[in-house]
């Protein structure tokens, strides 16, 4: 029903979750994006159609302005939005999910500001990241 869409809780806001995930993290990285992420036996309750909890997050020391950091953000969640249907179709994430485990994803933008790179070059990065994501 909402498969291409990013409910408002989906989206990762509890601060003990937040330094729980960077405590027992793995990640990946790209040109653009690195990806933090962790099996938690957190209190975030998702209903089946949603594949994760994420949070996005971009540096003020590497895109000083709000207005750019902004837009960057926009561009990670809507990559992330058309591309999470990948997630459900993970068998180890839908392992996890069984053992009443909650994948937490943090998005991280790690590019330059001096070129804010196109939408096509975040999907294709977040596409990636997200296929090669493995479950632990």
């Amino acid at each position: 029903m909402y498969l291409n869409s990013l409910r408002k809780h989906e989206i990762l806001r509890r601060k003990q979750v937040i330094s729980e995930l960077f405590r027992c993290r793995k990640s990946l990285k790209s040109d653009n994006i690195k990806i933090v992420y962790s099996f938690l036996d957190s209190g975030v309750k998702l209903p089946d159609s949603s594949a994760a909890a994420v949070l996005f997050a971009v540096s003020k020391r590497t895109v000083p302005k709000a207005v750019m950091r902004n837009r960057v953000k926009r561009l990670m969640k809507e990559a992330y939005r058309l591309e999470k249907s990948i997630l459900l179709q993970k068998k180890e994430i839908v392992g996890g999910m069984r053992e009443n485990r909650t994948l937490c994803l943090a998005i991280i933008y790690i590019g330059g500001n001096r070129t804010l790179p196109e939408f096509a070059s975040f999907r294709k990065e977040m596409n990636r990241l997200l296929r090669t994501l493995n479950g632990g």
